[in-house]
């Protein structure tokens, strides 16, 4: 009976899947899109946090049912993937739900079981491995770069000013992000130097390293937010001497009196005054042979006796205590440090200046560091009046590479496994290069290829220029414009492609997925629903043979821009909708596979008790 009362049994049902999802549902849906609200959060220390980024709040949520801590597990896999998309899935897996619960009682009714439903989200898990693939690379892909080819799709400032404009205007208000978007982009452009000869290494440089090359500073504006040169490090100098030019600098991991005697020789007893001795003997000798080496920095990742200050004030050396061993490493790692034969273990290496930065109420160490490469080191510096938008800020920011890197390794393997760019069709393809060719001159040139890669995948191998990896991106139909473009041609392309899985899975993914964007456009459905049937017209008219010029003709499409159809456009990859839609179905699979919730309850008084009890036994 003992056993029975610490296991309990909890049958799932779709229904209870669906009321789970339903509540993150109407959590998330306040916050949808650049017209969203925010949420707000009040911690049991008083504490409160402002935020409309969806991972965050998903994970900020205390979740006590089991099937609310799985679908949250879902979220974050997703997110460590593309950054991009939290809640969105939260709507799509809502909106699947429903669908398959009405399917079941409209068409199994008098044979409803939980057998059914998992089934039907077996079905739909089959067709997202056979078929989806093909009818986002064949139905999607190839209008992507025709929608840049109508008058109305105008990116002004490039493709990276409108994809980072369209993550980050989701997730922060909109004047945080007319101050994020500019900044970001000239951070990645300082550190790919040139944006017309710099490769894409950058890239996958800045999403590896971004906790190493930011800088938070909490009580000042968001605008006072900066991109500087070089490295900063959150930490003071314990000694300052002022020097120009480039210097050279001494790396330590440890402290300089630290292992004097040597591992495996013997040890003498000796009297504490002789040891004392023999060990100041043994310090200078090292701070001896540390002048010799003509060091002017001295970078630590530890606390230094005060000797080796005091040496350092004698011969004007400067020394920075408490660095972040990382941000050493990484220093060491660009500038090629030369290691040293001596313990502790030391690394010489060059710094083209240092000094002190000044930021707020806070002073912090600033070092140079050489060009490595298409590599500049810079340090993106993040301000904020209050902790809470500061941690926002910095987890948007590193959203973008992170979104930025899942985009271009996407498109680079899309370009190995085919070197021609799918198109509509033959006598298409030459009119929509030349259509988009005579974009806005700040765009960049549209004919311009991906670059040739290698057979890995890697993009450290990538040797293409920025303006050419964007361009390809462009051409290649990798992004669409924000606000329901994706969702549109894919529901249509579901509705329409008979010899793709069966008629079950596609139907109820084709309902599913336009939830995604009425939604964010819950204020304005008129609006949604005209741009949705204007942009169905036109590929209408372009498979029927009609030119890009012909469908110039009539009202322009404003997906993606701003309230009321304002503001400047917008851009989000297909990659990432595309993984969107997997770890959805996924999603319901892994929900739907589940059938019965165990409840353990482990006697913790007991056990503490009876280790309590083995403790006092040992004691005497």
């Amino acid at each position: 009976m003992a056993k029975r009362d610490m296991c309990e049994a909890e049958t799932v049902s779709l229904q209870a899947c669906l009321s789970v999802v339903g509540a993150l549902e109407c959590v998330v849906r306040r916050c949808v899109g650049p017209d969203g609200g925010s949420v707000l959060f009040t911690k049991d220390t008083g504490e409160t946090l402002i935020t409309r980024h969806g991972q965050r709040i998903l994970t900020m949520l205390h979740l006590d049912h089991p099937m609310a801590r799985m679908v949250l597990e879902c979220v974050c896999a997703h997110d460590r993937i593309t950054a991009d998309g939290s809640k969105s899935f939260i709507l799509l897996l809502a909106a699947l739900l429903r669908g398959i619960h009405d399917s079941a009682n409209r068409h199994h009714k008098a044979s409803w079981s939980p057998a059914t439903n998992r089934k039907l989200a077996n079905q739909l898990l089959a067709f997202c491995w056979k078929e989806l693939d093909d009818i986002i690379a064949h139905d999607v892909v190839p209008y992507a770069s025709f929608l840049f080819g109508f008058g109305g799709y105008r990116l002004e400032g490039g493709v990276l000013p409108a994809l980072v404009g369209g993550y980050v205007t989701g997730r922060v208000a909109i004047g945080q992000a007319e101050i994020l978007t500019p900044l970001l982009c000239e951070f990645y452009k300082k550190v790919s130097h040139k944006q017309d000869s710099t490769t894409v290494e950058p890239i996958t440089f800045l999403h590896s390293n971004f906790s190493l090359l930011h800088a938070k500073v909490s009580g000042l504006p968001t605008g006072c937010s900066q991109v500087v040169k070089g490295l900063v490090l959150a930490c003071d100098w314990s000694v300052w001497r002022e020097a120009e030019g480039p210097v050279k600098a001494l790396v330590i991991c440890e402290s300089l009196d630290k292992s004097l005697v040597a591992i495996g020789d013997s040890v003498s007893i000796c009297f504490q005054q002789d040891w004392l001795l023999r060990s100041e003997s043994a310090m200078k000798q090292r701070l001896a042979r540390l002048l010799c080496l003509q060091v002017s920095v001295v970078l630590s990742s530890v606390k230094q006796p005060e000797c080796v200050l005091e040496w350092a004030r004698l011969n004007g050396v400067s020394v920075l205590e408490c660095c972040d061993s990382e941000q050493l490493d990484l220093l060491c790692e660009l500038n090629a440090a030369e290691m040293l034969s001596m313990q502790p273990m030391l690394r010489v290496t060059t710094l083209t200046f240092h000094s002190r930065l000044q930021l707020g109420g806070c002073r912090y160490a600033h070092l140079g560091i050489s060009p490595n490469g298409s590599i500049h080191i810079h340090t993106l510096v993040l301000c904020a009046p209050a902790p809470g938008p500061l941690e926002q800020s910095v987890c948007v920011s590193q959203g973008v590479f992170t979104m930025l890197q899942h985009l271009c390794l996407s498109v680079l393997r899309m370009r190995e496994q085919s070197n021609d760019t799918v198109s509509l069709s033959d006598s298409h393809q030459y009119q929509i290069e030349r259509d988009s060719d005579s974009l806005t001159h700040d765009q960049p040139h549209m004919s311009t290829t991906l670059p040739d890669q290698s057979q890995s995948s890697s993009l450290d191998q990538s040797r293409g220029s920025i303006k050419d990896l964007w361009a390809g991106i462009l051409k290649a139909g990798g992004v669409l414009p924000v606000g329901g473009a994706f969702e549109v041609l894919l529901h249509h392309s579901l509705l329409h492609c008979s010899n793709h899985g069966d008629s079950e899975s596609r139907s109820l993914l084709a309902k599913a997925i336009l939830s995604v964007p009425r939604s964010l456009h819950s204020h304005r459905p008129r609006y949604f629903l005209q741009q949705q049937a204007q942009l169905m017209s036109k590929l209408q008219l372009l498979k029927q043979g009609h030119t890009l010029s012909e469908l110039r003709l009539g009202s322009e499409l404003r997906f993606g821009l701003g309230p009321a159809g304002s503001g400047s456009l917008c851009v989000e990859p297909i990659c990432s909708k595309h993984q969107l839609v997997v770890s959805v179905l996924q999603c319901v699979n892994r929900l739907l596979c589940v059938g019965t919730i165990l409840h353990t309850r482990t006697p913790l008084h007991r056990s503490l008790t009876a280790s309590a009890e083995d403790s006092e036994e040992e004691g005497m």
